[in-house]
């Protein structure tokens, strides 16, 4: 069985990636050469390997699944090469106990049109259109599941559990016994086919490589912790219909996502400026330094979630009658850059940086870390995004030094 498994396994994987078995129009044959490298196994100088693949060969022949040709001048020793007689692939399965990829390809066809009718998010949906076109038209799902049944199985069952989620936080190991009863499964087989996924139909492409893939799981509710939003400012708010003064929380507030959901924003009192910070050491430097009942600050770390982004969607939309002043305070590096770009571009259009400047860079250039000529072509690309015309000043500064600063280099 072991012999002919082989020799059927090698002879099927080339049909299913041949024409014959996209469109079933090809006349080419679905051939081995067992001399010419294409089955390394066929040792013609190992007398018992030769003659068990020969008689194996010959009793797929006689079954009619296959053809061969001896080599020339050696008949009854040596096979020159093997086809497969495509009208009785199907028993060519059967006979070595192998799921047909027609099969496979038909179930997981019906499985993704099943689950893209019930999906409401655009980028779940996206990506399903995007598979049950590629099974349709190229008999594959090359490029957007896993070759292997059961895990292309368990990235749908992750997208539908997602579904089901609709935007409620999760952590990682939960999810993973939700959805496969085993709290390490995710990690080890479905993480970063995901990530993958997530990165290409639910980001923002110019992202893509300065956004964590835990970042990246963030975004559709996938956590490693429960996620806080940390701020101080003495805004008037409701949570649940009772009214919160957060003028009494003068060393700053934690609230978690659920509460944010239900948070009301209904007066800024007496906040007149808004500052997003980056990281964590200066969030809690400016906590303790900030005495300005006029200022309020907000953690903002990496690229934000959902659950920060309806936070802050909620600050701006309240402060807009105001005139309140946004500001944002990040690292001067790509991704400092794009973390401002995504903020102003999504959220808070009249965002200013602060602190990210070339007199601030300027101050702290002895902090300084160097980069290479990659990381300088992609920098330079930003000079012509209208977004970032704030920056242009530093980006040039930075090019010039070729040189980028931490955040932190402010605390020193």
């Amino acid at each position: 069985m072991y012999y002919k498994r082989i020799v059927l396994d090698r002879l099927l994987d080339r049909y299913e990636r041949s024409k014959t078995f996209i469109n079933g129009n090809s006349k080419r044959r679905i051939m081995l050469k067992m001399t010419r490298g294409d089955f390394p196994e066929y040792d013609i100088e190992e007398p018992l390997v030769r003659e068990t693949f020969n008689s194996v060969i010959l009793e797929l022949a006689e079954k009619g699944l296959v053809g061969f040709d001896w080599v020339k001048h050696e008949t009854g020793n040596i096979i020159e090469k093997v086809w497969l007689n495509v009208s009785r692939v199907e028993d060519c399965y059967i006979e070595i106990g192998r799921k047909a990829k027609k099969v496979i390809l038909d179930d997981l066809l019906g499985r993704v049109i099943e689950l893209k009718d019930k999906a409401k998010d655009n980028w779940i949906v996206e990506f399903l259109t995007d598979t049950e076109q590629s099974i349709k038209e190229k008999a594959s799902t090359s490029g957007f599941l896993p070759a292997d049944y059961e895990q292309a199985l368990a990235i749908l069952k992750a997208l539908d559990f997602l579904r089901e989620l609709d935007g409620i936080q999760c952590l990682e190991r939960v999810f993973s016994l939700h959805c496969f009863n085993d709290s390490k499964y995710f990690e080890k087989k479905v993480r970063n086919r995901l990530v993958g996924i997530i990165k290409k139909y639910c980001l923002d492409q110019d992202l893509l490589e300065e956004i964590s893939d835990d970042d990246a799981l963030l975004q559709v509710g996938i956590i490693q912790s429960p996620e806080l939003i940390e701020f101080k400012g003495g805004i008037l708010g409701t949570v649940n219909r009772k009214k919160i003064d957060f003028r009494a929380f003068i060393h700053g507030i934690s609230l978690n996502a659920d509460t944010i959901k239900e948070l009301v924003v209904e007066d800024m009192g007496n906040v007149r400026q808004i500052l997003f910070i980056e990281n964590k050491a200066n969030y809690i430097h400016y906590l303790s330094e900030n005495k300005d009942e006029t200022l309020m600050i907000v953690f903002h770390g990496g690229f934000y979630s959902p659950a920060k982004g309806l936070f802050f969607k909620k600050l701006y939309e309240a402060a807009l009658p105001y005139g309140v002043e946004f500001y944002h305070w990040g690292d001067l590096d790509l991704g400092g850059f794009m973390i401002f770009k995504r903020l102003k571009k999504n959220i808070i259009p009249t965002l200013k940086p602060y602190q990210m400047d070339k007199k601030a860079f300027e101050s702290r250039i002895k902090y300084g870390v160097k980069f290479d000529l990659k990381y300088a072509d992609k920098l330079r690309m930003l000079l012509t995004d209208e977004q970032l015309n704030e920056l242009k000043d530093v980006i040039e500064f930075m090019l010039e030094k070729g040189m980028k600063l931490e955040q932190e280099a402010f605390l020193i």
